[in-house]
């Protein structure tokens, strides 16, 4: 994914983000109703918008050789950093401590971004991989554990 491409999506996701909601005429009924409102209230949790990105930035980088991962790195662990910011923001807001699969895979997520700067060719290949479906299982136990 061309870094131009990589600003759109950000661009439209925090349009998106900031575009919601209506205006604040200060009338009680105008407070939103909770039977309209997400189990969880997903709507409001901080790693959502961002869900759809990450899902699109680790598609693109099945598709690219380990030279190209090596100069996407800076921003490959700069949003996957925001991505885990998020998620435990969310969960913080939601008052829930994470589990011990929470706390395994999310370390297990850390620390390739530890490892893989270190790494190129097939063994950057190979661990990015691997990383992408650490990654992936995380956001689908993240998103299980804000619907309840």
């Amino acid at each position: 994914m061309t870094a131009s491409r990589w600003l759109l999506w950000i661009g439209l996701a925090g349009a998106g983000a900031c575009g919601k909601g209506t205006p604040d005429t200060g009338k009680a009924g105008d407070a939103p109703r909770m039977d309209a409102m997400p189990m969880g209230n997903m709507a409001d949790m901080k790693s959502m918008p961002m869900m759809a990105m990450m899902r699109a930035h680790l598609d693109s980088l099945a598709g690219v050789s380990p030279q190209q991962m090596v100069a996407m790195m800076n921003a490959h662990q700069t949003m996957t950093s925001q991505m885990l910011d998020a998620m435990g923001a969310d969960m913080t807001a939601m008052h829930m401590a994470p589990d011990s699969a929470w706390s395994a895979l999310s370390d297990s997520v850390r620390r390739d971004l530890a490892d893989l700067p270190g790494l190129s060719g097939q063994a950057l290949k190979a661990r990015m991989e691997a990383h992408a479906e650490r990654m992936r299982r995380l956001m689908a136990m993240h998103q299980a554990m804000m619907k309840r």
